[in-house]
């Protein structure tokens, strides 16, 4: 709490009725205090719009503010394009050899069946021929290796057909495959970054500072909205030294303040092991000069009191 607050409640408390009159019940004073949150964003850049305004009460998950994202569209869209080509990388790896590729061998072994159905007929004509005596043995020698090697030209275009129509081997379709992975861990951090540039408040609570405008420069990890959640509101005050042995962590005691309805029940969660003297934010003639030991305690229920409110705090029976 800064110095004009805190003599400010010292003031307050120094005036409050009956602050300093002889009463039978033990009253301990002390003031509220808030553990803020203080909400940055994770990465640089400009402030592009702020949803919010100092006092404003705002809900877990509300948007708080936003950070130019150009660059990271930019990002994304490029990802998404490397991922769309390595998923037909892998598809192409996949399924063989393209249709038109597949079509040119087919009519490659096309051709080739015609010309061994062409030297087949040769060598049978040949071969009758041969028989008659009619022609040498010489030519039916030519047509027989005519017709073997048009069957071998036969086999190898089907044989090439048949490996047109197979997947890639095994290790290239596993390397296809993993530079998909790699390509869509790469998208999503893209993603990921361009959704960081929304920050929304991690819990519900009212806005208690702004620290930035529209269009300034946010540096990484500097806040730039402030958020006081309702349940972390705490009560400070001090016990003196003949008290102290007392009092224990756990025990409820009441909170009052000016124009208070009720008093707030609440539970003593911690308690200083070391003595100090009375500070200023709480110095009564009453107080004065006192060692004092510092406690906190929690409201059992959500309370509306805000930080730098004075109080008083008496032990629960």
């Amino acid at each position: 709490m800064d110095t004009v607050t805190a003599w400010f409640v010292a003031l307050f408390t120094f005036l409050w009725p009956g602050a300093d009159s002889s009463v039978d019940e033990v009253r301990y004073f002390g003031y509220v205090e808030g553990e803020y949150v203080y909400v940055s964003a994770q990465h640089s850049g400009i402030l592009q719009s702020l949803t919010v305004n100092r006092g404003d009460t705002v809900v877990d998950g509300q948007p708080l503010f936003t950070l130019d994202d150009s660059k990271q569209r930019f990002r994304l869209a490029r990802k998404k394009a490397e991922l769309a080509k390595a998923n037909s990388q892998l598809a192409d790896e996949s399924t063989g050899q393209r249709p038109e590729e597949l079509e040119v061998i087919n009519e490659k072994l096309r051709s080739a069946e015609a010309r061994y159905t062409l030297a087949k007929a040769t060598y049978e004509r040949s071969k009758d021929l041969a028989n008659l005596d009619i022609i040498a043995s010489s030519k039916l020698d030519s047509d027989q290796a005519s017709l073997d090697s048009a069957s071998a030209i036969v086999e190898e275009r089907r044989a090439q057909l048949k490996v047109a129509r197979l997947p890639a081997r095994g290790a290239q379709i596993e390397e296809a495959r993993q530079t998909v992975v790699a390509a869509k861990m790469a998208a999503d951090i893209a993603r990921v970054e361009l959704e960081e540039r929304k920050v929304a408040a991690p819990s519900a609570g009212y806005i208690q500072q702004t620290y930035f405008l529209p269009g300034e420069f946010v540096s990484f990890g500097t806040p730039v909205v402030s958020i006081l959640p309702k349940e972390k509101i705490k009560f400070l005050f001090y016990i003196n030294e003949a008290d102290r042995a007392a009092i224990r962590i756990g025990a409820m005691v009441q909170i009052g303040c000016e124009n208070c309805k009720a008093s707030i029940e609440a539970r003593i969660s911690y308690i200083s092991d070391t003595a100090e003297y009375t500070p200023p934010v709480i110095y009564s003639l009453e107080d004065r000069s006192k060692l004092v030991f510092m406690a906190e305690a929690l409201p059992i229920k959500p309370t509306s009191l805000l930080p730098g409110q004075p109080i008083d705090v008496r032990l629960e029976p």
